[in-house]
Order: C-alpha cells, then sequence, then structure tokens
C-alpha cells in the first residue's frame, strides 16, 4: 500500500521483504531515501539501521508504531534522520520526504585522501605516498570502505556488506585474510606500523 501511494506520488520506488533484503537493495540501487519498519521478519529495523547507515549517507526515516520517546531517540541515535509514528496521514509523509530530497546532497569525491594515502575511484588506482600499490577487487573495495569514513570502526559483518555484497555467504575468517592481505600491501609501499588496526571485540578502523 505503501509503495504504492508513493509511486502515484511520482516516486520511484523499491520494495524490500526484510533487513537483508534492504541491505542488497541499497547496494544494488543506491536510493535517495530510505523508509525502514522497524517490525521486520529476520532482523528488526532497529538492530539493521547501523548496516543500512554504514552504506549510505541517504535520508533514513523509521516508520514504527512505538511511538515512545525511548523508542525515537535510540532510532535516531542509531543513526535515522526522522522518526515517523503510525498511525501517519500520507500527505504528511510525502511532504517530510520530499523536504528531505530538496535538502542539498553531499557529492561522493572521486579522490579520497587519508594521510599519505590516496585513493582514485574513477582510475580504481591507490598510492601511498609517491608508490602505487596493486589491489584486486576485493582488497580495492575493503580499502574504499575505509577511506570513506576514516577513523569508524567497522565490524566484520559491514566489511562483507560492502566488499562481498549482503547476499554472500563469506566467513568472517575470509574478512581477516583479506584485511592480512590489505595491511601487507600497504606496508609494502609506506611506514611499517599497520594503517588498518584491529579494535578488540569491535572490529577495524583506518588510522592515521
Amino acid at each position: 500500500m505503501l509503495s504504492s501511494e508513493l509511486e502515484a506520488a511520482g516516486f520511484e520506488v523499491r520494495a524490500a521483504r526484510d533487513g537483508p533484503a534492504g541491505l542488497e537493495a541499497i547496494r544494488n540501487w543506491e536510493p535517495a531515501l530510505i523508509l525502514l519498519d522497524v517490525m521486520m521478519p529476520k532482523i528488526d529495523g532497529i538492530s539493521i539501521l547501523p548496516r543500512f547507515r554504514a552504506l549510505t549517507q541517504a535520508p533514513i526515516f523509521i516508520l514504527s508504531a512505538k511511538g515512545e520517546t525511548g523508542d525515537k531517540v535510540l532510532g535516531l541515535e542509531r543513526g535515522a534522520d526522522q522518526y515517523v509514528a503510525k498511525p501517519f496521514e500520507m500527505p504528511e509523509l510525502i511532504a517530510r520526504i520530499r523536504s528531505a530530497l530538496r535538502r542539498p546532497q553531499l557529492d561522493e569525491p572521486e579522490i579520497l585522501t587519508d594521510g599519505d594515502l590516496q585513493m582514485d575511484r574513477n582510475q580504481r588506482t591507490v598510492r601511498r605516498g609517491t608508490r602505487q600499490v596493486f589491489l584486486t577487487t576485493r582488497e580495492f573495495r575493503l580499502l574504499e570502505t575505509f577511506m570513506r569514513k576514516p577513523r569508524h570502526v567497522f565490524s566484520k559483518d559491514e566489511l562483507i556488506d560492502r566488499a562481498w555484497g549482503t547476499s554472500s555467504e563469506v566467513s568472517q575468517n575470509c574478512v581477516e585474510t583479506y584485511i592480512s592481505y590489505l595491511r601487507a600491501k600497504l606496508r609494502s609501499a609506506g611506514q611499517r606500523e599497520p594503517l588498518i588496526v584491529t579494535i578488540r571485540g569491535a572490529g577495524y578502523a583506518l588510522r592515521a
């Protein structure tokens, strides 16, 4: 029903049946805005919200019948832009969506830089200082994930979503292996200290 109403209002809509399907849709379609229900199969909206936010900077609206202040605060702290309590009027929701989409969005930079590390996303090249670092496609995607959000701590599940895709069956051990490959290549082109560090119990982060 919501999809039909939004399409009638002129929006192009993709619907996902659950959280993992939503992650795949974000990777493949790159939506301008996301409406996220809280009560979903497999994994609830609040729990999967940080993984959505790791994939996109698009505005995220939570739709929920739980309108208590604590629920709203939790959703906003997890990365949502707006919390819309059910029941709601469609004209109001559409007005909120149009308002969010009118706000200027930051363009994705083609050149990512952090310290002596530089990535050209168009040319698919990486340099550390004056030396070029030759990466496989998977290693490039991993490094791009870190360079988009320097100092952010990514869990292994988030890295799988970004570098392999949400429908893949990659194990967390595979992530560890590719992180070791990436570290070795970055070390060979620069200082001995690892740029990608392990945050015990949390994941990995890019450090200056």
